[in-house]
């Protein structure tokens, strides 16, 4: 009975505190993720996160992992030693710790490497696991006792105190806490301390299920009989609401978010501390009933919760509430919203009538007639008359608790379909009809549209000037006159639904084009649609709020635009962020005196409520998921390794014809990756930036041979960037393509093109010599036959002459002049026949070697001096001179210079010696040097005759040169000098 006493009062403490909670709420938005989104098995006992910003979850049907998007599983299959995942843990170098029934497992992304426990005697079974890695040690509370995985041992703990089992522990770099039959143990350093529950003596101890450090440094343990936080060395309930929490159920997980809120996982729901006030979370306001076995704040500021049976729920704060069936409204099919004065929400719907909405509760405000009409609109004017428009039923007013009906064709109405209601500055009364528009005012209605003209909505640009969206274009109505509104810009062709005035800047919501800002001043548009970031084209209502952003509900979600200048940056709100009702409608927006708007959707309505916390994606990285190859796999031979978590390759390298590549990547966010936006470029191929896209995946076709970098930046929900991706890669320029490649073709063209010209000048050459030779050995043989003609007729002739001169002189008298003439005759047969015969010689193809030249003029010089007193040498020839030929022009100049320099020495030397000398000097220069010992004479100013002149021109006709060395009484010395040309 004692306990029953106890646990009674701990209930009714519950309910008390919690009822007005209950009683005055919302729904939240929790985000569950359950089998049918992937989730390997309901049941979801424990969770971690990765560096990489993965959630990994341990369920009693295998191990999950969840990137934001998608999850990928793992069981036995995949090497799991066992489906019933009980602890799991994020090591600081990705490794993933898995703690089972039958042992603990270390996942590196590829492989599985298993540890199985030790058992030191038998033991009760404890189903709850611990696992925490600190540092390169991994520890793991299993069956009550403790257990740590250190260089690839596993090593069992010996727990302090006598006997007992292990129930929640807290590993820290310098010291541990243990919870151990009802006592906390704290190791500092290598000495332990106990610390008991300041409790009473009477009441038993508590069961502890966690032990939790927060971020303030305050330790908190949580058992089945409240919340305690150590305090001085002892466990102390903590307060709420004036009460110690020992009322509260049972605490199975803690966490702690961002805002510094405390949240802890019971039986049936979970509760938030913010301080000392407390937020019950269950079914009714949006999560669940089940109960809950572990809890984690990621890295962006979301809180998980894995429950029993529901699989995961995520919180990221309360920027959106809403209200639905499950909270009691009749509909979800909100078609349209107004307010009054007193924060009032008036919620008119589809198929259930028309509703109020007040401090948290719902009441019906019930039509005088049923079946009730299906609400099109709602206004409540400044006189504090609410105007009800409906489907089929025409216009309602509903003004001090009464009703009152405005039908066709009473009120010389076109129909009882009304479409939309607007009241402007004149509190005149504006109704669209789905065939025509009427004004009310003064209790008088006046048509302004003309019937067949479907009328959407209304807006008040100035006063008496009222824009009208139909279904066949915009009207304006001015000075009591319905006129074609024109922009002169696409607005003019677009199918608004909706506006909105910000300044002179008027924003038009349309079913085909998004939405377009048009400067009234300057009569310019502006298109804002899918390109732009939206997740749909078709706007059903668009509003500001008061930190001038614009917030438009769509046929695909809810969207914020932020404008800086031209440029629109777009957070998009869906099912993610707690969005259930994606599609919106036209006439369901309104912003409360607050600021906090309210979107009536298909399936409720939604509280926006600016400034309040709230997790946004922020990518913790971009991983890239596949690089693959179209059409085709990838080889091992073009790559050096792979990643173990997705098999990306590492320093791939593709041949010229695997050129065409697709990529598939992704922004790790669990806050909702539908609100990242990515942009790609190539570097390496000239272009800029992609746009702005959803889309995780591209292709490149046939890129052309060279490397590569692959470059991926994403945007989340509030614009923010986060570290790019950049993967490097090649493909191998073809042989035929390469720098040296085409170097070698340029040296092979070169040498081609010189072997060419080679042979072409060698076969000309050749053919050249042969000329030559052919010309040579004609030339030999007509000189041959010229010298062998020449002898026998001018030789025979000068011989006859002169004989006939003997003869002659013999038989005519003597005179002087006789004898003279005779004597010239005789003198000049003897020169000619002498210059004939070296004519002759020189006409002999055997003389024009080097050897015979030389011969010749030293046979000359000894024939000239032979009967003189003047002795002659010649020095240096030698046999081997044979081999020299002598074009025969060069062989007679040669001879022609000696003979006029020894006639010279002869007949003006007045010398007694003449010799000549030879010598041959590097490179076949011939150098002859021909000396006597005569007179001399002076060279600047003596009298120069035709003999130096000529031998200095017979010189350079051989391409040589002569000097000539004379002084008065010191002799001559002539030298002459050239190349013996090469022989061919």
């Amino acid at each position: 009975m004692k306990c029953c006493f106890y646990t009674a009062r701990r209930l009714l403490l519950l309910v008390a505190i919690c009822l007005p909670a209950l009683l005055h709420a919302q729904r939240y938005t929790f985000h569950n993720l359950g089998v049918d989104d992937g989730l390997v098995q309901s049941q979801a006992t424990c969770m971690a996160q990765d560096r990489l910003g993965h959630l990994w979850i341990g369920t009693l049907g295998g191990l999950s992992r969840y990137d934001g998007k998608s999850f990928a599983n793992f069981t036995v299959r995949n090497g799991l030693l066992n489906n019933t995942v009980r602890a799991v843990a994020a090591d600081a170098v990705g490794n993933i710790w898995i703690g089972t029934p039958v042992g603990i497992s270390q996942y590196n992304g590829k492989t599985f490497t298993n540890y199985t426990r030790q058992e030191p005697e038998k033991r009760a079974i404890n189903n709850t696991q611990q696992i925490q890695v600190i540092g390169d040690t991994a520890w793991w509370r299993v069956q009550g006792d403790v257990y740590y995985i250190a260089k690839g041992r596993i090593n069992f703990y010996t727990l302090p105190g006598q006997g007992g089992f292990a129930s929640a522990m807290l590993v820290e770099k310098d010291g541990m806490w243990l919870a151990k039959d009802g006592t906390v143990y704290h190791r500092e350093g290598t000495k332990w301390d106990s610390l008991r529950f300041a409790i009473a003596a009477d009441q038993p101890q508590p069961g502890v299920f966690r032990i939790f450090r927060d971020g303030t440094g305050i330790v908190w343990v949580t058992t089945n009989m409240g919340l305690y936080r150590v305090d001085n060395g002892r466990l102390v309930p903590q307060v709420i609401n004036g009460v110690p929490s020992t009322f509260l159920p049972t605490l199975s997980c803690i966490t702690q978010d961002r805002a510094g809120a405390l949240w802890l996982g019971t039986n049936s729901g979970v509760i938030k501390l913010s301080g000392t006030v407390m937020q019950v979370y269950n079914k009714r306001n949006g999560l669940s009933d089940n109960s809950f076995f572990d809890m984690l704040t990621d890295a962006e500021g979301n809180v998980w919760m894995a429950s029993d049976g529901q699989g995961i729920f995520r919180f990221s704060g309360t920027q959106f509430t809403g209200l639905d069936e499950s909270m009691g409204l009749p509909s979800g099919q909100v078609m349209a919203l107004t307010a009054d004065k007193k924060d009032s929400l008036y919620l008119g719907t589809y198929d259930a009538g028309l509703f109020i909405y007040k401090d948290g509760m719902i009441t019906s405000l019930s039509f005088p007639s049923l079946p009730v009409p299906g609400i099109t609109s709602l206004v409540h004017t400044k006189r504090g008359k609410l105007w009800i428009g409906t489907r089929g039923r025409g216009l309602w007013s509903f003004d001090n608790d009464i009703f009152r009906q405005y039908v066709a064709p009473e009120r010389n109405f076109p129909s009882n379909y009304i479409n939309s209601l607007h009241e402007d500055s004149k509190q005149r009364l504006w109704i669209g009809f789905a065939n025509g528009a009427i004004m009310f005012d003064l209790d008088s209605f006046k048509t302004v549209v003309p019937q067949n003209v479907p009328v959407l909505s209304f807006l008040e640009v100035e006063e008496d000037k009222v824009l009208i969206a139909t279904e066949k274009g915009m009207m304006v109505y001015e000075n009591g006159e319905t006129t074609p509104y024109k922009t002169g810009t696409i607005a003019d062709s677009s199918n608004v639904k909706c506006f909105m005035l910000m300044g002179r800047q008027l924003w038009l919501g349309t079913s085909d084009n998004g939405v377009i800002r048009y400067d009234m001043d300057k009569g310019k548009a502006l298109v804002i649609n899918k390109a732009s970031g939206l997740r749909s084209d078709f706007i059903y209502n668009i509003v500001a709020d008061n930190d001038t952003n614009i917030w438009v509900g769509t046929g695909f979600g809810i969207h914020k635009i932020r404008m800086t200048g031209d440029e629109a940056e777009i957070t998009f709100y869906g099912k993610e962020q707690g969005i259930a009702g994606m599609e919106s409608n036209i006439n369901a927006v309104r912003k409360m005196p607050d600021g906090s708007i309210w979107f009536g959707t298909t399936k409720g309505a939604y509280h926006y409520q600016p400034h309040t916390p709230v997790a946004t994606a922020k990518a913790t990285g971009i991983i890239l998921q596949s690089v693959k190859l179209v059409g085709e796999g990838m080889e091992p031979d073009y790559y050096d390794s792979v990643d173990n978590w997705y098999g990306i390759p590492h320093n791939l390298r593709l041949p010229p014809k695997k050129n065409s590549i697709s990529f598939t990547y992704q922004a790790i966010t669990l806050s909702g990756g539908q609100q990242m936006l990515y942009r790609y470029k190539m570097e390496g191929l000239d272009g800029p930036w992609s746009d702005w896209t959803s889309n995780n995946s591209v292709t490149f076709s046939a890129l052309p041979s060279g490397k590569y970098i692959f470059r991926v930046q994403c945007r989340g929900a509030e614009g923010q960037y986060v570290k790019e991706l950049k993967y490097p890669f090649e493909i191998i320029t073809p042989i035929t393509k390469t720098a040296w490649f085409r170097l070698v073709i340029l040296g092979a063209c070169i040498l081609l093109g010189i072997l060419l010209q080679y042979l072409v000048s060698s076969r000309k050459q050749r053919r050249q010599k042969l000329l030559t030779r052919l010309r040579a050995e004609e030339q030999g043989k007509i000189r041959l036959r010229t010298a062998e003609d020449f002898h026998d007729e001018i030789g025979n002739k000068l011989t006859r002459i002169n004989v006939l001169t003997s003869v002659l002189k013999n038989k005519i008298t003597p005179t002087p002049d006789t004898i003279r003439i005779l004597a010239q005759i005789e003198d000049n047969t003897s020169q000619l026949y002498s210059g004939t015969r070296d004519i002759l010689w020189s006409l002999k193809p055997s003389n024009d070697n080097l050897y015979e030249i030389l011969n010749r003029i030293r046979d000359f010089g000894s024939e000239l001096f032979q009967d003189t007193e003047i002795a002659f040498r010649f020095d240096g020839i030698e046999e081997g001179w044979r081999k020299f030929r002598l074009p025969m022009d060069m062989s007679r100049n040669l001879l022609m210079i000696f003979k006029e320099a020894l006639n010279n020495a002869l007949k003006y030397a007045e010398a007694k010696n003449v010799w000549i000398e030879v010598i041959m000097k590097r490179r076949n220069v011939l150098q002859l040097v021909i000396r006597d010992d005569g007179k001399g004479f002076d060279m600047q100013n003596g009298r120069k005759g035709n003999g130096i002149s000529n031998m200095t021109i017979r010189a350079g006709r051989m391409s040589g040169r002569l000097y000539v060395d004379a002084h008065p009484g010191k002799g001559t010395i002539i030298t002459i000098t050239f190349k013996i040309p090469q022989n061919r």
